[in-house]
Parts: C-alpha cells; sequence; structure tokens
C-alpha cells in the first residue's frame, strides 16, 4: 500500500486533465472578445464613413447613405447586423443628419452560450 502512495506515475496527465478545461474557457472568452473588438471597430468605421458622406455637397438621399454604411463595414456577421437608422434634425438652426447603427451578438462559448451582447454607435454629420 506505502508503494502506491509514493508513485508519481500519472500525476502530470491528472493535473493537464483538470487544468486544460478552464485553459480552454479562458482562450475562448479571449477568442470572443476580440471578435466582439473587431466588430466594434467595424461598425465604429462604418457609421464614420457614411456620416462623412452625407456631409458632402449636394446632400445624398437616406438610401444613398445607408448603402454607403453597409458597403463599408467589416468583420460584422451580416445575421446579426441591423440597417442603419438615419435621423434628421435641427440644433442651433443648424441641420444635422445622425447615423445610428447596432450590432447584437451572442457570445458563443464550446459548452454554453450567452445572450446577445449589443453595440451601438451614432455619428451625427453637420
Amino acid at each position: 500500500m506505502i508503494r502506491l502512495v509514493r508513485d508519481q506515475r500519472g500525476a502530470g496527465a491528472v493535473e493537464f486533465a483538470l487544468a486544460l478545461p478552464p485553459f480552454i474557457m479562458l482562450l475562448m472568452g479571449a477568442l470572443q472578445l476580440g471578435i466582439i473588438a473587431c466588430a466594434r471597430t467595424g461598425l465604429q468605421h462604418a457609421v464614420d464613413e457614411g456620416a462623412r458622406y452625407a456631409s458632402i455637397y449636394p446632400t445624398p438621399t437616406d438610401t444613398d447613405i445607408i448603402a454607403k454604411v453597409n458597403s463599408r463595414e467589416f468583420g460584422l456577421d451580416p445575421a446579426y447586423t441591423n440597417n442603419p437608422t438615419i435621423t434628421h434634425g435641427t440644433q442651433y438652426g443648424v441641420p444635422y443628419t445622425e447615423i445610428t447603427m447596432t450590432y447584437s451578438r451572442p457570445l458563443n462559448f464550446i459548452v454554453y452560450q450567452t445572450p446577445s451582447l449589443s453595440i451601438s454607435y451614432t455619428r451625427r454629420s453637420y
């Protein structure tokens, strides 16, 4: 019996089996955060390009602005992307165009899926 207690063979395999699941979950979390960061950057870029396009003369139509925003997005899964919304208004007597776009995507870990994480970005063009 004492011989079995002192036997160290297989201890590394047991430690590896205990450490592997948390490591994989940590790795998947970092990967999902990277995907969300890339999507945020792509969303921001597309809306900024649409706002820049909305400020030219002659003023483009809302359909043209939406087409510009949709053509400039990257890193976004089309299944989770909403079309941009465009509102017009006046502030201090100056007309503006405001573009808002949202992206809602669930985080997908190997063993479970989280509720949707929503990213929204708004840009105002005068």
